[in-house]
């Protein structure tokens, strides 16, 4: 039986209602739209929500990330878990982070016209990775070339050189060897990825391993280098190389500057500084476009608060920063701002005190530590890395 493909999310909702019925399940359809999940399943003393998403594309790590968020709410404390069922698999990031965090929770399933097939199920140590058989042009692509990423600061102590770092290792994650070209004069990535901080020697490597999070399989690497030192041809199995930039623009080595794919600008939202902001990313914006005519170009939040006494204060410095890229962005539409929900980098305690391994001299590390299981950089690092390689995709997902 061919697989079905269904136009119609109502039509794909009753398809998937069957499916379950065939595993042997009671069906209970809620009322239309009901918040957080689709579909009600009960068998003996399990009691499933199960949401429902028809999407023409892989599903993005931001409506994962908004199930489980659903599953962890009161109103969602009579169910013993939740499936998520969609008809084109997941992407990379969210196949990542399900399989670092290992929700016990949680089940990920794409719906083919047969049956159900698990990309994730806690109960299995290996899940299964539904890709398709033949990669989509788009991927063919964007793995057969060098992408190069460039984060540049837009004003002082926004993060440049974390958020650099670890945009380097969600790609790492993600199963990708990273070059991060360390362009700032201070040098201060490279110290960060030394095993030995104190050390003088410009020749002495600054790398770090990335352990596979599936069995059975190859970890990654993160080497850092100088501009002068990277060749494509030296380094054949890289397929992403990510730059923190120099904070005067102009020092920035032009040839790599005009390779860019992405130019990433991390922000704050602050009162003090907000205009002031918007300002100096609408000028970084337009530097980098009269070296570069092909980057897209994108403002993050970093350092996101995302409890809700904030939302006001939030949503009126963004509506302030909007505006002045939006305006921008009407005579260069590659540069935008990131709206949070789509990705962003929130507050962290990890984040913050990333870099202490150069004091107490232990070994390199990222702020990948999990606590009770999670980790949010992880978390938000994966989202930005899925909106940098499919923001179309993303947020047309995003805005039904």
């Amino acid at each position: 039986m061919a697989d079905l493909r269904f136009e119609d999310p109502y039509e794909f909702e009753k398809h998937v209602a069957r499916q379950c019925e065939d595993l042997g399940y009671e069906v209970i359809m809620p009322p239309t739209n009901q918040p957080g999940y689709d579909i009600e399943i009960i068998k003996g003393k399990e009691r499933i929500a199960v949401q429902v998403k028809c999407y023409k594309t892989r599903c993005p790590i931001s409506a994962l990330n908004k199930f489980l968020d659903f599953l962890e709410l009161p109103v969602a404390s009579g169910f013993t878990s939740g499936w998520l069922i969609v008809q084109n698999g997941f992407g990379k990031p969210s196949l990542t982070h399900v399989e670092t965090e290992r929700p016990s929770n949680l089940k990920l399933g794409t719906s083919t016209g047969r049956a159900i097939k698990w990309n994730y199920d806690p109960n299995n140590k290996e899940p299964q990775d539904l890709e398709p058989e033949e990669p989509t042009p788009k991927e063919q692509e964007s793995d057969s070339r060098v992408k190069y990423f460039g984060v540049f600061t837009c004003k002082g102590g926004v993060g440049k050189t974390t958020v650099a770092a670890h945009l380097a290792g969600a790609f790492a994650l993600m199963g990708y060897d990273v070059i991060l070209l360390d362009l700032d004069p201070d040098k201060n990535l490279r110290k960060l990825f030394l095993e030995n901080p104190a050390s003088d020697d410009e020749d002495e490597p600054a790398s770090l391993y990335v352990h596979p999070h599936k069995r059975d399989t190859m970890g990654t690497t993160i080497t850092v280098l100088n501009a002068d030192q990277w060749n494509e041809r030296a380094y054949p199995e890289v397929k992403v190389v990510i730059c923190d930039c120099s904070p005067v623009l102009s020092e920035n080595p032009m040839h790599l500057v005009k390779k860019f794919d992405y130019c990433v600008l991390p922000t704050t939202l602050n009162p003090l500084g907000i205009a002031k902001g918007g300002d100096v990313i609408t000028r970084t914006f337009s530097h980098i476009r009269k070296r570069n005519k092909q980057a897209e170009m994108f403002a993050v939040v970093n350092g996101y608060n995302p409890a809700q006494s904030y939302e006001r204060q939030n949503n009126t410095l963004l509506s302030m920063l909007e505006k002045t890229v939006n305006a921008y962005s009407k005579s260069d539409p590659k540069c935008k701002l990131i709206n949070p929900s789509y990705a962003k980098i929130r507050q962290s305690k990890l984040l913050q005190y990333w870099g202490m391994h150069i004091i107490d001299r232990s070994p390199p590390a990222l702020a990948f530590r999990e606590i009770a299981g999670r980790n949010a950089p992880r978390t938000d690092f994966l989202q930005l890395a899925e909106f940098l390689q499919d923001h179309t995709a993303i947020t047309s997902i995003n805005e039904k």
